[in-house]
């Protein structure tokens, strides 16, 4: 039996917006049967930089499992030589997309609820038909990715849409949340 608990508030609250703009998506179809492999070489050495600023995967019909990665410019250029290892391992079925994305993250204090969260968040960027090309969600915090150029745009509707404690709307002011 599930128990899914529900939140609501007229305006929803959140600690907010943080853009990432320039960042590369990345995804390989592996086969299922591969899954176990490519995931191990995804296990850094201790001490060595991560390849991703997020990763997440979905299984599809044709017993492919597709992962997915946010790069910064960075993690792109050393994402490279790992992705032409990976080809050496096993070609079959292995498949490569990439494209400029920026990402939005953020949290609240009553993201627990993620139904009426991203209800709220859906129809605060449906105003503007903003081309939404991915949603992760992971514990309290969401991840929206949209194409090259739509970050700054995702980010300004939001934050009319959402509540934000008066603070840390000052603080993201004057530091600029580029990171």
């Amino acid at each position: 039996m599930e128990t899914i608990a529900v939140y609501w508030e007229s305006i929803v609250r959140t600690y907010g917006f943080n853009l990432l703009e320039g960042l590369t998506l990345c995804q390989i179809h592996r086969p299922l049967n591969a899954a176990g492999q490519w995931g191990g070489l995804l296990q850094l050495p201790e001490g060595q930089d991560a390849l991703f600023r997020l990763v997440w995967s979905q299984f599809d019909p044709t017993g492919h499992i597709k992962f997915i990665l946010l790069c910064d410019d960075t993690q792109w250029s050393n994402v490279q030589p790992f992705l032409r290892r990976d080809q050496r391992l096993d070609d079959a079925g292995q498949a490569l997309v990439h494209m400029p994305v920026d990402a939005i993250y953020f949290q609240g204090p009553h993201f627990g609820d993620r139904y009426g969260i991203m209800d709220y968040t859906f129809k605060a960027l449906a105003r503007a038909q903003a081309p939404l090309l991915a949603v992760v969600c992971s514990v309290a915090t969401i991840y929206l990715v949209f194409p090259a150029g739509w970050g700054a745009k995702a980010k300004q509707l939001l934050t009319e849409s959402f509540e934000i404690p008066k603070e840390k709307r000052e603080i993201a002011g004057h530091h600029g949340a580029h990171r």
